[in-house]
Formats: C-alpha cells, sequence, structure tokens
C-alpha cells in the first residue's frame, strides 16, 4: 500500500470511493464534474501551475500495489480555504444575564454564524474501503498529510483544521440540520450537502439567518448532537486529537459536527517526524519495528509503511520492498514516523 498524488486516470476509481463515503461528505460528494475538477486542481497545484497561488489544493489516492493497483481510499489537503468562497462555520458563544429582582441568574449558549477560520489550512475528503480498514492502514493514510505538511510547512497556513461529520442516520436524517438550518434551506439535508458540495455555498449566504440563534430554542435531539460527530468518525476523531487538535466550540453550520483545530507546527507528525538519508536498501529482521515513511519530493510524493533502523550515523536502513514502493534509492532523503 502507498499513498501518492492522484492523477485524472484515477477518476473512476475515485468516483467509486465517493459513493461509498455517503451523505455528510461534502470534500468527496459522488458527482464526476465535482471530482474531475478537483483532481485537476490538485494536479496543476502539484505542477506549481494553480492559477491561485496561496490556495492550491492537493489531492491523494491510496494504491494497493498487490492488487493489480486498486485504489482503495483518499485523503486531501486544501492549503487556504475561504478566500475565494466564505467559509461559514457556527461558533458556540456563552451569555449570561441576571435579574437582581427575581434572583435568577441565567446563562445561554448562543450560535454565531462566523468565518473566523478564513485563511486555515483544511485536510479532509478522508475515506478507506471498509475492507482496507485493518493493518493501521488507515492510521497511515491520515497521517500521510501531515508528513506532506511537515516536507513543504511555507505551503501551508500556521491553523490547520480538519471538519468532523456530525450526526446522521443512514437515510441522511441530520437532528440539528432539521431543527435549524432546514427551516432556512426548505431542503432535506442529503440535498443542501450535495448543493453545498457540487454548487458552492452562495446559497448559506443567502438564506441562513444573519443573527445568534440561542441553543435552547432547539429540541433537544439537536441540542444533544452538537459538536457530537457521526459514529463512523470516532476514530478518526480521536487520531486527530492524540495529534494535538482539539475543539473549540466551532461546528458544521449543516450537521453540527465539531471543526478541530491545531497549530501547525505543534501537530504531533509536523513535530516531531525525522528526515533522514538512506545509507542501505537491505533485507531487515521481522522484529524489526515499522514505520510511516515517506520520500521528500513534491510533485511525485509517496507514503507507505516499512521496517527502518535508524543508524548510530543518523541514516536509515530499509528495505526493497519499501524503498520500491516510495522510489527512492540510497542517498536519497526519506521522512520517517513511528506507526
Amino acid at each position: 500500500m502507498f499513498l501518492r498524488p492522484a492523477t485524472i486516470d484515477d477518476l473512476d476509481a475515485v468516483l467509486a470511493i465517493a459513493k461509498q463515503a455517503g451523505f455528510g461528505m461534502t470534500s468527496l460528494p459522488p458527482d464526476m464534474a465535482v471530482l474531475r475538477a478537483k483532481i485537476e486542481a490538485s494536479e496543476a497545484s502539484f505542477a506549481e501551475a494553480y492559477e491561485k497561488p496561496g490556495q492550491e489544493s492537493f489531492f491523494f489516492v491510496l494504491e494497493d500495489g498487490d492488487n493489480d493497483g486498486h485504489i482503495a481510499g483518499t485523503c486531501g489537503i486544501m492549503a487556504s480555504i475561504g478566500l475565494t468562497q466564505p467559509f461559514y462555520s457556527y461558533k458556540l458563544t456563552t451569555i449570561t444575564q441576571a435579574s437582581t429582582q427575581l434572583n435568577i441568574f441565567s446563562k445561554q449558549t448562543m450560535l454565531q454564524v462566523t468565518n473566523d477560520l478564513t485563511g486555515s489550512t483544511e485536510v479532509g475528503a478522508l475515506f478507506l474501503e471498509p475492507s482496507y480498514r485493518r493493518d493501521r492502514i488507515g492510521k497511515m493514510m491520515s497521517l500521510s498529510r501531515f508528513m506532506f505538511i511537515a516536507a513543504f510547512p511555507e505551503r501551508f497556513t500556521e491553523t490547520v483544521i480538519a471538519e468532523m461529520r456530525g450526526v446522521h442516520d443512514l437515510d441522511g436524517h441530520s437532528p440539528f440540520y432539521s431543527a435549524l438550518p432546514r427551516k432556512f434551506f426548505e431542503m432535506p439535508f442529503a440535498e443542501a450537502d450535495y448543493v453545498n458540495a457540487t454548487q458552492g455555498n452562495q446559497f448559506i449566504n443567502d438564506l441562513m439567518p444573519k443573527y445568534p440563534v440561542y441553543l435552547s430554542l432547539l429540541p433537544k435531539a439537536a441540542r444533544d448532537v452538537v459538536g457530537q460527530v457521526n459514529a463512523a468518525s470516532e476514530p478518526a476523531k480521536l487520531m486527530l486529537e492524540r495529534q494535538g487538535f482539539k475543539y473549540t466550540g466551532y461546528v458544521d453550520i449543516f450537521d453540527g459536527g465539531p471543526t478541530l483545530v491545531a497549530d501547525r507546527d505543534s501537530i504531533a507528525v509536523v513535530k516531531n517526524s525525522v528526515s533522514y538519508p538512506v545509507s542501505e536498501i537491505i533485507s531487515l529482521p521481522e522484529e524489526v519495528s515499522k514505520q510511516m515513511v515517506t520520500n521528500e519530493r513534491f510533485a511525485d510524493f509517496r507514503c507507505s509503511s516499512g521496517r527502518v533502523v535508524v543508524t548510530p550515523e543518523g541514516t536509515v536502513q530499509i528495505t526493497p520492498r519499501l524503498a520500491g514502493r516510495i522510489q527512492v534509492k540510497v542517498g536519497d532523503r526519506v521522512r520517517c514516523y513511528p506507526l
């Protein structure tokens, strides 16, 4: 298994992945035209020919080299969001009021539409086929994005965010969406999510309430899911939190799912991954621990996992299998991080 930049030849496979991803994943809609544009934008970004420097997007696929190059997953990075179209979030804020006459103290949570996260780097589009959710493959794929950021930090902003899918059922019913956004959009959650993913978010600006909303006015079913993730996203949330991401009160406009935020240079992979020159490509004993390893080439980035020995001289020995996956030779530099 290895991760690489997507190419237009992957379009059909990526569409098949998107169809499996389901509701609530606006960064990976099952729409051929949108996915084509996403891959083409990524190709232009890797070619350093993107028409909006500083707003590049990088889209990756996970390839199974042992299964005829089957594409088993996707992930991506947006270098800087909200600079072309506004990036909307709800921010949970608190107000307090008191009546001395009645001896009543009131503390209320408000939902305020904001563009606070404009300019942040966003990681997303993460989906792995269920049959590959084993052997820490999902962990490698998720963390590979931070290995890319660690290798090329100047291409990304100081704040990195990840939007997590909120609570909804298999039929696309979202308690939060039904209680609030639907009152203004007048369409089902799945339709609004799809419009946002394929046609942009101008309708949010046009239709969403401009004033704060008291959370206490929403039904309990909606209040209970604000800031909560869909069960399928719990492992991804935990992994991000272990990397230093935190929930700071920002939630998704549609389903109320949490947005996690981290300082780029404090992300564990960015902070603790190490670059080494390759001194030997040799067979290594099975007891040697595996690490996540990338080459350090921009347009031809590769990430995989394999056995690695760090020598006293500050070089690494890697296996021929791993060297082939990430396309490196003796003398090339690789970046390593324990899995």
